[in-house]
C-alpha cells in the first residue's frame, strides 16, 4: 500500500475536538503492532480525535493483515503509512512541515518492543519510532502481550531500556493471564502529558475532589451529589503542566487521571488527615472536594431498625474545616479555594474577605443551583475572585476546560507577586 502522509479526508474528522480540546492543533502518530489487542486502535484513534488531535495511522505489515488499512483510514480520516516508500515518510513525519507532535505505539507487541530497544528499524513502525527518538519527539507506548511473556525477564529488561531512551510506558492492565492495553483514557491522559509544556516541573500539588460520607450508622450516611470530577480535571492539568499530583478523594465512580497519586477516603476526618499528611512539602493545594458540613455525633454501631425507630431524630455536629486545619499547619502553602453557594454571588469582594484569614490565591465559587453545572454535570461555570482582587468568570464549559483556565489563573496570579 501506497502511503500518503499528507492527505487528509475532512468529512471523516467532523469528531475532532467533540469531547476537548486538550490536543487541539497537535499531529500524533498512531503505531498499531499486531496484536490481540489490535481491534481497539481504532477507538484509540477517535479517543484522541475527540479530544482535538489529528492522528496520522501507521501500521506494521503483520498489523494491516489483522485489522483493515482501510478501517483506521475511516477512523481518522488519514491514509494510513504501512509500508514505506521512496518517499522515506518516516522521515516526512518527523522532520519539516508534516512533524508529529507525538508517537504513540498501542498496542505494542513484545516483537515491536524489541526493535526499538535494539535500534532494528525494517518496518514503518520502527522506522518512525527511531527517527522520534532521534528529533526529540515524544513516544507513548501501550504493551499488550500475555502476561508470561510481559513478566518474562528479557521483557523486563527491553521496558527498561526503552525508559531509558525517554519512552513513556502506559499500562498494561494485568488480568486473566493476559497483560492487556492499558484503559485508553490513560493512553490519552500520557499523550496530554507528553504534549504540553512543563510550567509547573519540580513542583507538588495536592487536590481534593468528590463527596465525604459522615455514617448515621453502618449501612446509611449522610452526603451530596459531587461527582469529583471537577477536582481531578484539575488534578489531570496540573500533572500535565509537569506537576507532582496527590489527588485525595472521596467516595466517587470515576477513574483517577493517569500517573497520578490517588488516596480514597471516605469521612471529612479522614480527608483532613489526609491532607494534611500530603500537603507537607506541598506547594499548593486545590480544595475542590466537596467535605460535608455536618456528621453524626454518635453513629449507630450496626443498622437501626426502622420497627424499632418509626422516628429518628439525629444530632448533628459540625466537621473539621479541611482548608482552615492545613492553612494552621502549613501558613506558606498556596491555596486555591473552591465554594458552592445556593444562588448566584452578588459582591465578589465579600466573598475572598470571608476567606481573608486563608489567605487564598483564588476563591472559585460555583452556583450550585442552576442545572447542567456543578454537581453530577458535565460542564461547570466559575466565578474566581483572586487575592489581587481580580474578578473572573469560567465557563460555562467542560470541566477540562473550566479547569485549565483556573489553573492558568493561578498561574498568571503568581507573576503579579503571589507565589502562584
Amino acid at each position: 500500500m501506497k502511503a500518503v502522509c499528507g492527505v487528509g479526508h475532512p468529512h471523516l474528522k467532523e469528531i475532532t475536538g467533540s469531547h476537548g480540546d486538550e490536543l487541539r492543533g497537535k499531529r500524533i502518530a498512531l503505531c498499531v503492532a499486531a496484536s490481540a489487542s489490535i481491534y481497539r486502535a481504532p477507538e484509540l484513534a477517535r479517543l484522541l480525535m475527540r479530544h482535538g488531535a489529528d492522528v496520522v495511522p501507521v501500521m506494521t505489515p503483520e498489523a494491516a493483515n489483522l485489522l483493515s488499512p482501510e478501517l483506521m483510514r475511516w477512523a481518522t480520516g488519514n491514509d494510513p503509512l504501512v509500508e514505506v516508500t521512496g518517499r522515506i515518510e518516516y522521515v516526512e513525519l518527523t522532520e519539516g512541515e508534516g512533524k508529529v507532535d507525538a508517537v504513540v505505539v498501542a498496542p505494542m507487541t513484545q516483537n515491536v518492543a524489541a526493535k526499538i530497544a535494539n535500534g532494528l528499524s525494517d518496518d514503518s513502525v520502527s522506522l518512525l519510532v527511531s527517527c522520534a527518538l532521534g528529533n526529540g519527539i515524544p513516544v507513548v507506548a501501550a504493551p499488550a502481550m500475555h502476561a508470561s511473556m510481559h513478566s518474562s525477564p528479557v521483557m523486563r529488561e527491553l521496558l527498561e531500556r526503552l525508559r531509558s531512551y525517554g519512552v513513556t510506558l502506559v499500562g498494561p492492565l494485568l488480568e486473566e493471564g493476559k497483560a492487556k492495553l492499558a484503559p485508553l483514557e490513560d493512553v490519552l491522559d500520557a499523550v496530554v502529558y507528553a504534549t504540553w509544556p512543563k510550567r509547573l516541573q519540580g513542583r507538588r500539588f495536592v487536590v481534593t475532589a468528590g463527596p465525604t460520607r459522615e455514617r448515621i450508622d453502618m449501612v446509611r450516611f449522610i452526603t451530596n451529589p459531587s461527582s469529583g470530577k471537577m477536582g481531578f480535571e484539575v488534578a489531570r492539568v496540573l500533572r500535565a503542566l509537569g506537576g507532582d499530583v496527590t489527588l485525595v478523594h472521596g467516595p466517587v465512580s470515576i477513574r483517577p487521571p493517569w500517573d497520578v497519586r490517588a488516596v480514597n477516603v471516605e469521612s471529612a476526618r479522614e480527608m483532613l488527615e489526609a491532607v494534611l499528611k500530603a500537603s507537607e512539602g506541598s506547594d499548593g493545594l486545590f480544595a475542590a472536594a466537596a467535605v460535608a458540613d455536618y456528621e453524626p455525633s454518635e453513629p449507630h454501631p450496626g443498622k437501626i431498625e426502622s420497627r424499632k425507630h418509626p422516628v429518628l431524630q439525629l444530632t448533628l455536629r459540625a466537621t473539621p474545616k479541611v482548608v482552615e486545619e492545613v492553612r494552621r499547619a502549613y501558613p506558606d502553602l498556596d491555596l486555591v479555594v473552591f465554594k458552592a453557594s445556593y444562588g448566584p454571588v452578588e459582591d465578589p469582594a465579600s466573598v475572598i474577605g470571608d476567606y481573608a484569614h486563608l489567605n487564598p490565591v483564588i476563591v472559585a465559587v460555583n452556583d450550585v443551583s442552576r442545572g447542567g453545572i456543578g454537581f453530577g454535570a458535565e460542564e461547570n461555570e466559575l466565578l474566581a475572585i483572586t487575592r489581587s482582587g481580580l474578578v473572573k468568570r469560567i465557563g460555562p464549559a467542560r470541566k477540562s476546560r473550566v479547569a485549565r483556565e483556573l489553573v492558568e489563573l493561578y498561574l498568571e496570579e503568581g507573576s503579579r507577586g503571589g507565589r502562584g
